[in-house]
C-alpha cells in the first residue's frame, strides 16, 4: 500500500473510531478529536489532519512495510466535547499492509475504555455486537 492510500485509510479509520465511541457513549461527538501515543514524553496532537501525519509517521515505514497491530484507545471527552484517544503499536515487526489482528483490514484495532461507555448499554448483547457488525467496526466471530 502506498503512502498516500495508507493516509486515506487512516483518515477512514477516524472517522470509523469517532462513530465507535458515539456508539458506546450513546450520544452525537461533534468536537475535534484528540491524539496522542501511550508514552510519557507525547503531547496530544488536535485535529484529523495532524492525527493521520502523526499516526503515519510511526505506523508507514515503506509500501511493504507497515506495523501490523496498534490499539486505538478512546479515553474520554473533554470539557470542550472533543474525544481523546491514545494510540500503542504493538512489539512485531513492520510487514505488508493485509488484515489485522481484528480480522479487519489494517492494524487498528478500536478499543474503548471501559468509564467512557453508556453505563445503560448492554455492550455484550447480540443486538449491540450485530449493530458493530453491520456497520464494519468489528468481525463477525465464528
Amino acid at each position: 500500500m502506498n503512502k498516500r492510500d495508507f493516509q486515506a485509510f487512516v483518515a477512514k479509520t477516524l472517522d470509523e473510531l469517532r462513530l465507535y465511541a458515539e456508539i458506546h457513549a450513546d450520544k452525537s461527538i461533534s468536537g475535534e478529536i484528540e491524539f496522542r501515543w501511550l508514552r510519557k514524553d507525547c503531547e496530544w496532537v488536535v485535529g484529523k489532519e495532524d492525527i493521520i501525519k502523526e499516526i503515519v509517521r510511526l505506523i508507514f515505514v515503506s509500501e511493504d512495510l507497515i506495523y501490523p497491530c496498534c490499539d486505538l484507545n478512546i479515553m474520554e471527552l473533554t470539557n470542550e466535547g472533543n474525544l481523546r484517544i491514545e494510540g500503542w503499536i504493538a512489539n512485531f515487526e513492520p510487514r505488508k499492509f493485509q488484515n489485522g489482528w481484528s480480522g479487519r483490514p489494517g492494524p487498528f484495532i478500536y478499543c474503548v475504555y471501559e468509564k467512557f461507555i453508556n453505563p445503560s448499554l448492554d455492550t455484550e448483547s447480540e443486538s449491540f455486537k450485530s449493530k458493530l457488525i453491520e456497520l464494519g467496526l468489528i468481525k463477525r466471530q465464528n
